[in-house]
């Protein structure tokens, strides 16, 4: 296993991103690949009281070969608002929820960067302070194929793809479980507001 780990763009990433990338000591993010529909760059899914619920950002026209460094949010009709209200309604039970409002509600409401790499960046680095997880973020500098000297996680980025690598399916108590099951593979939200300074040790195999 190299020390670096390439990983996809996410919003509030799914939970393998943050197994693959702490077992590594530096993540890069791949801003040169090209923006692809569906995948998890500017979408996130959490648990709702109906089950699985899409959050997605809403993002300015792109050509097809758009490099995610250069991908734009698009802010008419109030997404922020939105999101933070399904965060809300998914979480305000959970046990975490009341102790981390406070430093995620302002990014929902008083935040508003023009690149799609600069929201998602700010939401990982509060998340991982929250987490209290350290980790070390950087940007490739040009796009690679293939990776010699660091492990390639770019394919988490697909949701399928996603499902087909998860290394270890990470199991706790979820605020709807008892309607609807466990649901794996959620967003690191889920866990965090669910288990709170316990999930670092939750994603460590």
């Amino acid at each position: 296993m190299n020390t670096i780990a390439v990983l996809p763009v996410a919003y509030l990433p799914p939970l393998p991103h943050y197994v693959a990338m702490l077992a590594h000591t530096e993540t890069q993010w791949d801003i040169h690949e090209h923006f692809h529909k569906q995948y998890f760059y500017n979408r996130s899914i959490i648990y709702g009281a109906n089950g699985p619920l899409k959050l997605i950002i809403p993002l300015h026209k792109r050509h097809e070969k758009t490099p995610l460094k250069e991908v734009k949010i698009k802010y008419e009709g109030n997404w922020q608002a939105l999101h933070w209200r399904s965060l809300e309604a998914a979480y305000r039970r959970s046990p975490y929820f009341e102790y981390f409002e406070h430093e995620l509600e302002p990014l929902y409401t008083n935040y508003q960067p023009e690149l799609l790499i600069d929201w998602n960046r700010k939401l990982f680095e509060t998340v991982n302070k929250l987490m209290q997880v350290e980790v070390k973020l950087s940007y490739t500098a040009e796009y690679l194929k293939t990776y010699e000297h660091a492990d390639d996680y770019r394919s988490l980025s697909s949701p399928a793809q996603m499902e087909l690598q998860a290394s270890k399916e990470i199991k706790y108590q979820q605020v709807f479980q008892e309607k609807y099951g466990f649901i794996s593979n959620l967003s690191i939200i889920d866990l965090l507001f669910c288990e709170g300074p316990h999930a670092k040790q939750l994603l460590v195999l």
